[in-house]
């Protein structure tokens, strides 16, 4: 087997995290064959931390946001042709103990994306974000006709082949929305498994959520001429 080929690759795309990103990388490590950490044009020592804690992190100097981000390391991961690719946050939201839950479906053959749904599971989060998020939902499921309990997490899995089947163009939040809808379009198979939030972390401003709110009217219109 070609050494370069990898069975599972976390991708974590990370700003500013320099004092935990060491101990996400170590905790995902034992989950994946590789991470890659994608650090955003850290002011701090973000990259430094991550390649000590063992991951491989390719050169990103400007901050161009989370979706340009994951695009980057999405393209960086096809040089070890994984089967199988982990999206995660990296501000220890997420716990990497649950990837073999969210990666399951997968490996046995039911499904080619599966979301890790915070709703199904523990979410702490604010009344704001939860009502946020919910008006997300109502609005992926008018232009999907699917209904997901969680449209915005982070914590997703996927058919590496099937992955690089998207054609993804998003820089900011909108990429988690992006992902979901090019994937329904596609005709993949998408389940939801539950996932725990043990802590809350800083979501998107309201204006953020009114621009992926936009992005997603404009995206599915697209997606049905």
């Amino acid at each position: 087997m070609d050494e370069r080929i990898m069975n599972t690759i976390a991708l974590l795309p990370a700003y500013n995290l320099e004092t935990s990103i060491g101990e996400i990388v170590k905790n995902t490590k034992h989950f994946a064959d590789l991470v890659i950490v994608v650090s955003d044009g850290s002011k701090d020592n973000t990259n430094i931390k991550a390649h000590e804690a063992g991951a491989i992190c390719p050169p990103h100097s400007s901050n161009r946001g989370k979706g340009y981000a994951i695009r980057k390391g999405i393209e960086f991961s096809k040089t070890f042709y994984p089967r199988y690719i982990i999206f995660m946050d990296s501000d220890g939201q997420h716990l990497p103990e649950e990837i073999p839950v969210v990666l399951s479906p997968i490996i046995d053959g039911k499904a080619d994306m599966v979301v890790g749904s915070r709703m199904k599971g523990e979410l702490k989060t604010s009344l704001i974000n939860k009502f946020g998020n919910f008006l997300l939902k109502i609005i992926s499921f008018c232009v999907t006709g699917r209904w997901f309990t969680d449209t915005e997490s982070g914590f997703r899995a996927f058919d590496a082949t099937k992955l690089y089947e998207l054609e993804l163009t998003s820089d900011s939040y909108e990429i988690e929305s992006e992902l979901l809808i090019k994937s329904v379009y596609l005709g993949f198979r998408i389940i939801e498994v539950p996932i725990t939030v043990p802590k809350a972390v800083p979501g998107v401003t309201v204006f953020d959520g009114i621009k992926v709110g936009m992005y997603k009217i404009k995206l599915g219109l697209k997606l049905k001429v």
